[in-house]
């Protein structure tokens, strides 16, 4: 067994339930005071550990970096607030993201995360299982505190899988002095099982733990929202290039706009992989958020294409190139097409018939399919493999 200097990431649930009275004064002044009794008993069990705090509700924000300053951490957590819903799945994805920054001393050190929130991710959509699968393989674990978890069975609690999964330590208390007390033993260090240290590929890491881009349909609560945007009543515009209309594929936000999955600010998808290329930040594939510096991926299937187009104007080239996609002739609806754009005209379906690719699934009109192949395009416009009917 062996016991290494230790970076500790506190995700603290900032959300509007945190404000409960059940703990005195409320829950968050409750926890507020449990991280500071872990703060100073860190600093007493050795001082090169490390923390830093991260607060999460409908966004994920980094409060203060890792660092063994612990006046300057005191503070920061004082100036924790209350606000919005309960973004679990965030919190963890910024916390593995913060770990990325010390990438080159991934296996030298022991990266630890310790979640403390009334468990319920209501407004995660980040799942908080996907996060906790990236934690896994940068070797993080991850202790859970439950405030309060009234109603919901060791079993069922999300904090209890995030622990148990990644060889940590599920904790649920009901008043302060039981959350002091738990925040204390967990200040001790972790023993593990000695192994020699391995580092991890930087450029491996970095495509594990980017965040995904959201379509509109991954974040519209109701089908009015949805409405709203495909018929032009509600207008976004991208963060990249302050325009509604994208200036790659020329289509409204609502044919290639996606959403950054921290801080939900709009980007046209085309935009993003520009962006990606000119980042240079890990692989060509992923870039940092321009507003809240998540990092996120661009889907390899327009990497793909953007290649495709730039490198081959002969059609020759490109039918030698590309791999082939089968395109299935859909006959009756289905909900998945019914929420689909057409890549060609950038409108919804009313009804079959349409082609999907079996590649990236994505949903042609019969008519809009026939006249694009017309012209001499045999590829498809999202993924770039040739069409195979």
């Amino acid at each position: 067994m062996e016991k290494k200097v230790e970076d500790v990431i506190i995700c603290i649930d900032t959300s509007r339930s945190m404000f409960r009275k059940d703990f005195q004064p409320n829950r968050l002044e409750a926890v507020k005071k449990g991280v500071r009794y872990f703060i100073e008993r860190k600093r007493d069990i050795d001082s090169n550990d490390r923390i830093a705090l991260i607060s999460f509700s409908s966004e994920a924000k980094i409060v203060y970096e890792l660092s063994n300053d612990h006046a300057f951490l005191m503070d920061a957590l004082e100036g924790l607030q209350i606000s919005g819903t309960t973004g679990l799945g965030e919190g963890i994805a910024v916390a593995n993201q913060l770990f990325v920054k010390e990438i080159q001393m991934l296996g030298e050190k022991l990266n630890r995360i310790i979640v403390i929130s009334d468990g319920k991710p209501f407004a995660s959509t980040i799942s908080p299982m996907k996060a906790l699968a990236t934690s896994k393989k940068i070797r993080a674990i991850i202790d859970t505190v439950g405030i309060s978890e009234l109603g919901i069975s060791y079993g069922d609690s999300i904090l209890d899988k995030l622990a148990t999964k990644t060889g940590g330590e599920y904790s649920r208390v009901f008043e302060t002095e039981s959350l002091v007390q738990t925040m204390e033993g967990l200040a001790e260090k972790k023993e593990i099982p000695y192994s020699k240290s391995k580092k991890m590929d930087n450029n491996e890491i970095l495509a594990e733990i980017a965040g995904d881009l959201f379509r509109p349909t991954d974040l519209a609560e109701t089908q009015e929202q949805l409405v709203r945007l495909f018929s032009g009543k509600d207008k976004e515009k991208c963060i990249i290039c302050f325009s509604e209309t994208c200036p790659i594929c020329h289509g409204p936000f609502y044919s290639c706009g996606r959403y950054c999955s921290n801080c939900k600010s709009p980007m046209h998808v085309h935009c993003a992989a520009e962006w990606a290329a000119q980042s240079k930040v890990g692989t060509v594939n992923t870039f940092r958020c321009p507003r809240c510096f998540f990092l996120l991926k661009v889907p390899e299937s327009i990497h793909k294409l953007k290649q495709i187009t730039a490198s081959s104007k002969s059609r020759v080239r490109q039918e030698t190139n590309v791999e082939s996609a089968r395109f299935m002739f859909i006959t009756r609806p289905n909900e998945e097409m019914e929420s689909s754009i057409c890549p060609i005209c950038h409108f919804i379906f009313s009804e079959p018939p349409a082609y999907l690719c079996s590649s990236c699934n994505t949903y042609y009109h019969k008519k809009c399919l026939q006249e694009w192949m017309d012209k001499g395009n045999n590829y498809c416009r999202v993924c770039g493999k040739k069409i195979q009917l």
